[in-house]
């Protein structure tokens, strides 16, 4: 099983700080003997989440992201390495600001564009 140590911890604190809501918009939950190795779910709508699950091979790790890249359901990916986990939770930050914009502007009949 994959132990993440203090320094990864930070990256993904600083990733989540970095946003608009801020690391505290943010529930982490780190397992360092079981899967999921990370999960974090945005306080404000728990149903987005995001989970690393490490694999057999040391270095393959899959993500299960909600908001997806093309839905807003959850969609599943494997990644090579645990850096490219972390890119991968700013881009997952991005798409939550991103739909949470679209659902005011909908619901206040703006124009998304």
């Amino acid at each position: 099983m994959t132990r993440l140590g203090e320094v990864t911890r930070e990256k993904i604190t600083k990733v989540l700080d970095a946003t608009y809501y801020g690391q505290h918009g943010f529930a982490v939950k780190y397992d360092d003997e079981n899967n999921p190795v990370v999960t974090i779910t945005f306080s404000a709508c728990p149903e987005y989440q995001f989970v690393i699950n490490s694999t057999n091979n040391v270095n393959v790790f899959t993500t299960s992201e909600c908001p997806g890249i093309h839905l807003d359901t959850a969609e599943t990916f494997q990644r090579s390495n645990f850096e490219l986990c972390i890119n991968a939770i700013k881009e997952w930050t991005e798409r939550i600001i991103d739909r949470r914009k679209a659902s005011i502007l909908d619901e206040f009949g703006g124009e998304i564009g």
